[in-house]
């Protein structure tokens, strides 16, 4: 009888925390189409809100027991209130992705969280890549506070200002920087080399296959080696292999006998001559058990000057 009473009350202290919690406004962030979260008698309750597309911080009126509405935008003050107990947590700020910031720690030494690569920092009101910022955790997430004043502004603009030149990772020099920012600096680096690397191949690419489509050809594939192309084409069906300049697509080594000769044709106009050559007795240089060397081709045929 005695546990059933405790029970009672129990359940009543909670319904009666509910109503009270119900009447009252909160203050809570919210994501964009997501919902907002407030602790009542111990347990976190979540509303869905209106109107479903405000992002940022506010104080929310619960209108039912799964669904509030925003009353107002919350104040700086209101917001510093809300953070202030959070544990701190300092970030450097890498890249944008969508509409997040994406940060790491600006201090590995903090063992208090275990934080693998980059994690989003939410609600950030105005920031720029490799800022290191003040950022509060409520054990989910991390939200924004505001900029370090501790860091040197000056720091993130040089990084900045290295990323645009695409200077190597290696080759930054600044007193004061630490080992964090250089691996945010490379973190920037990397994925821009990759992409502007990609973004070469790509218009190297569609020349080469520019020149041989309009000689009737069409490309396989190509390697750099130096300042050349070997490149890689099909004639009717027939798989050729010749070294290119890069500059003007110029014939280094055809990939058959021409006698010395190879300079004086082009990518394109090679595909002409490869054409006329299927025919008769032709003599492949280059790599395979039937080609001739390139050193032999050379050392028999010199090129003229």
């Amino acid at each position: 009888m005695a546990a059933s009473k405790r029970l009672h009350d129990t359940l009543n202290r909670l319904a009666a925390a509910e109503a009270e919690a119900l009447a009252r406004e909160f203050l809570a962030p919210r994501l964009r189409g997501g919902r907002v979260q407030v602790r009542i008698a111990g347990v976190v309750c979540a509303f869905k809100v209106e109107p479903n597309d405000f992002e940022g911080w506010g104080v929310f009126q619960p209108t039912s027991a799964t669904a509030a509405r925003l009353v107002r935008p919350a104040r700086l003050a209101e917001r510093k209130q809300y953070l202030e107990p959070l544990p701190l947590v300092r970030l450097i700020i890498c890249r944008r992705d969508d509409d997040r910031w994406l940060a790491i720690p600006a201090n590995r030494a903090d063992t208090r969280f275990r934080i693998e690569g980059l994690v989003p920092v939410r609600l950030v009101e105005e920031a720029q890549p490799f800022e290191v910022l003040l950022t509060r955790f409520d054990g989910a997430r991390c939200w924004y506070e505001g900029p370090d004043p501790r860091r040197d502004p000056a720091t993130a603009a040089f990084l900045r200002e290295a990323l645009a030149r695409m200077v190597e990772p290696e080759a930054l020099s600044r007193p004061g920087l630490t080992a964090e920012e250089r691996v945010a600096y490379t973190l920037n680096y990397l994925p821009r080399l990759e992409a502007e690397a990609a973004a070469r191949r790509d218009r190297v690419e569609e020349r080469l296959r520019a020149a041989l489509a309009h000689a009737g050809a069409s490309l396989a594939d190509y390697t750099e080696r130096g300042d050349v192309y070997r490149v890689a084409f099909e004639i009717d069906g027939r798989r050729h292999v010749s070294v290119i300049a890069q500059d003007d697509l110029s014939v280094q080594t055809a990939g058959i006998c021409l006698s010395g000769q190879d300079h004086l044709f082009d990518l394109q106009s090679l595909v002409g001559v490869l054409r006329e050559a299927r025919g008769g007795a032709v003599v492949r240089v280059g790599d395979g058990p039937d080609a001739m060397p390139e050193e032999d081709y050379w050392r028999v045929h010199p090129p003229e000057p």
